[in-house]
């Protein structure tokens, strides 16, 4: 397959066509960092002993200068995660939701001193967690944080790794 994104449409299916599930999960967020972006949460609520399963789609980009002045790179990364939501309360007001899935990277470095281009490509592996406050049955405020790495010098970034800080909302229809 070109891209792991086919995957998630076929993971949902499987997992709304063996579980009887009785509302629909839906969260966007924007994620903010050395680079912004934004994100997606589609799932089913009430599967199993989870208070939901999703999918999770989402992109960052963005341009930076490099540690020389005459030096930048615009970079993009996109995510591609399954997830579940748990509470840990018996009101079930305060939740926590855990995300992992793949990412990848594409970039390009520009020197202007040498005049060189130097572009990049790496797929890693995606994480975030986040803490959901349930205001009501079908609303709630969602934080939380995001990892994601790539393979040792794959990239120009520091560690292979970007992170970038997420706030969004939870809708249950």
């Amino acid at each position: 397959m070109k891209s792991p994104a086919l995957l998630m449409p076929i993971a949902f299916l499987l997992i709304t066509n063996t579980v009887q599930a009785k509302t629909i999960h839906i969260s966007p967020d924007i994620r903010l960092g050395e680079h912004d972006g934004y994100g997606l949460q589609l799932g089913v609520k009430d599967v199993m002993w989870l208070d939901a399963v999703f999918i999770s789609i989402g992109k960052i980009e963005g341009e930076s200068t490099g540690i020389y002045t005459d030096s930048y790179r615009k970079e993009k990364v996109h995510t591609y995660r399954l997830g579940g939501q748990y509470a840990f309360d018996r009101a079930e007001v305060h939740k926590v939701q855990l995300e992992l899935g793949l990412s990848k990277y594409s970039g390009r470095y520009y020197n202007y001193n040498n005049l060189s281009k130097e572009h990049y490509k790496s797929d890693g592996i995606s994480y975030s967690t986040s803490y959901v406050y349930q205001a009501t049955d079908t609303f709630g405020l969602r934080a939380g944080v995001e990892f994601n790495f790539f393979g040792p010098f794959s990239t120009p970034r520091v560690f292979d790794t970007t992170v970038n800080a997420t706030l969004g909302f939870t809708l249950s229809i």
